[in-house]
Formats: structure tokens, C-alpha cells, sequence
């Protein structure tokens, strides 16, 4: 194990906040290449352990954009989490959940800490979805934001949503934990029904608001308050007209798990459709939208 560190002391270190970046490479000579590449980026703290390499920056649009353009240049996706800390390289020695948005955080289940009002404990087993890669992130962060109330009133606790495309259920735990919400996951997958049963044992606060069935977007009728779906855009212009004609009066509609590239395509496309953008967030060259049904 070796480990690297200096502290430059910006403005964003000063407020505590900071992005760390996970890269899993084939072996420890190529991990060390990579924190070589890691430093001249600017990440002040880097710590590498065989073939794996973590590195911290202070938050901001910079290290975004730093980050972004290393891993698109490496051709690795790396597993991102952002958090508050004084001492940032303490949060590689104490497990601490992963901050999504107002009361909402993530934790591996594999940290061991238990599953709270505000966090959700997720074990992804064979499913997609950790939580950690930045399209389920960017999803989870408008869902939280959107729960609290930062773009109007939110949907009453018991109304029902869904999550398409649930993979682990991260979506739809989500919605149920910070919104009280009432939620059908949707998955043809049947790892998607296992760790979607083991996720709600994990988490029994939001466990039994969350209903899976077994099948695609075809099985979905509303109306419904809001829907997430974390889908390529392939799967999403298929299964879009489902998703619009499902959601209510002033209903919500998350998507994610495209590049922001496509920005353009897939709001025209949802536009068409009768919904019109209310927020969007990128990380790594990830976006994600909240889009409204037009009343």
C-alpha cells in the first residue's frame, strides 16, 4: 500500500467539501501509473492498494471536470462519492455513508453500518446499481432534491411511484425512504428480484413501501406522482410514451443513464411528449433530468 498526500488549501478544502474517485485497474504497476496521472490532475491525496487507486480533490466544478477528462483519457469509469469532511483522508480508515442530497445518503452494505431515516444500506449482488456510479448518483440527487421540496411541492407520502429499470431497487428504496412513497419496481431481470428482496430487508424503513414486479415498461399504469428510471437511451425512447402517459397531472418524470451528449435528443424527445425540463445535473459526462408533465 502506498500513499501520497499534500493539502493546498482552496476554498472548497476550507468548506470541507470533496470528490473522491475509485479506479480498479489490471495490477498494481498499472495502478501506480495511474497515481502518477492521478497527482499531475491535481488530486492532493491519492492512495493506491494492488491494482486499485483512490484520489481526493476539493469539490467543485474543477475537480469535476478534472476528473471527468482523466477517466475519458484512461478509458475507466470510476466509482465517485462526494462528502463533507475536515480530514478528508480519515473518511479511507472510518466507513461513512455517501451524502445524495438533503437527508438522503448511501452506504455498501459491505461497510457494515446500519440502515437509518436518512440512509439507505444497498448490496447490489448481480444487479446494476450500487448507487455509486454517477447515473444512479444523479437520479438519487434530483429524487432527494425533489423530496425536500426544491421544486415545489412534492408528491404526499403514500402516493405511488415507480422505478423502471430497478436493478438493486437504489431507485425505489430511495423514493420510498425520503419520500414515504409507495413505490413499484420494475425489472425483467430476475437477479433484479433478488437483490431488490435483499435491499428491502436491509433497509426496513422504506422496505415494505416497495412493491417489485418482475417485467418491463409495459407492465406500468398511473396515474402516477413521479417516475425514475435509470435506463440507456436506447431503452428510454422505446419506453418513453409508457413513461409520460403514466404520470399524473403535475407529475415528475427522473431519467438517467446517458451521456450529456444527448441532452438535446432526449429532451426534444420527451418535449414531444407533453414534458418540458425542470432541472438537470451532470457528473462525468453523465446527465440526468427532471422533467414535468405540462397541466
Amino acid at each position: 500500500m502506498t500513499k501520497n498526500s499534500k493539502s493546498p488549501g482552496g476554498p472548497a478544502e476550507q468548506q470541507g467539501l470533496w470528490l473522491e474517485a475509485c479506479f480498479s485497474l489490471a495490477d498494481s504497476l498499472a495502478a501506480r501509473g495511474l497515481a502518477r496521472r492521478l497527482r499531475r490532475a491535481g488530486a492532493p491525496h491519492r492512495w493506491q492498494q494492488g491494482g486499485r487507486v483512490w484520489a481526493l480533490w476539493p469539490g467543485g466544478p474543477g475537480a469535476e471536470q478534472a476528473l471527468a477528462s482523466l477517466a475519458a483519457e484512461a478509458g475507466l469509469e470510476p466509482q465517485v462519492r462526494r462528502f463533507r469532511a475536515a480530514q478528508p483522508t480519515q473518511a479511507w480508515r472510518e466507513p461513512r455513508p455517501q451524502a445524495v442530497g438533503p437527508g438522503l445518503a448511501l452506504a455498501p452494505a459491505w461497510m457494515g453500518l446500519p440502515a437509518s431515516r436518512g440512509v439507505l444500506v444497498i448490496d447490489p449482488g448481480t444487479a446494476f446499481g450500487a448507487g455509486d456510479h454517477p447515473s444512479t448518483w444523479l437520479n438519487l440527487a434530483l429524487i432527494a432534491r425533489l423530496l425536500a421540496g426544491e421544486f415545489g411541492p412534492p408528491p404526499a407520502p403514500g402516493s405511488w411511484a415507480a422505478d423502471v429499470g430497478a436493478g438493486s431497487g437504489v431507485l425505489a428504496l430511495g423514493l420510498a425512504l425520503a419520500g414515504g412513497l409507495r413505490v413499484l419496481a420494475l425489472d425483467p431481470d430476475p437477479a433484479a428480484r433478488r437483490a431488490v428482496a435483499r435491499n428491502r430487508a436491509l433497509n426496513p424503513l422504506a422496505g415494505g413501501r416497495v412493491h417489485f414486479v418482475q417485467a418491463d415498461h409495459r407492465a406500468l399504469a398511473g396515474p402516477l406522482a413521479l417516475v425514475a428510471a435509470n435506463l440507456p437511451w436506447g431503452i428510454l425512447r422505446t419506453a418513453g410514451p409508457t413513461l409520460a402517459g403514466c404520470l399524473a397531472p403535475g407529475g415528475r418524470l427522473v431519467l438517467s443513464g446517458f451521456r450529456d451528449q444527448a441532452a438535446g435528443e432526449v429532451e426534444g424527445f420527451f418535449a414531444g411528449l407533453g414534458l418540458r425540463t425542470l432541472a438537470r445535473r451532470t457528473s462525468l459526462g453523465w446527465l440526468a433530468l427532471l422533467l414535468g408533465a405540462n397541466i
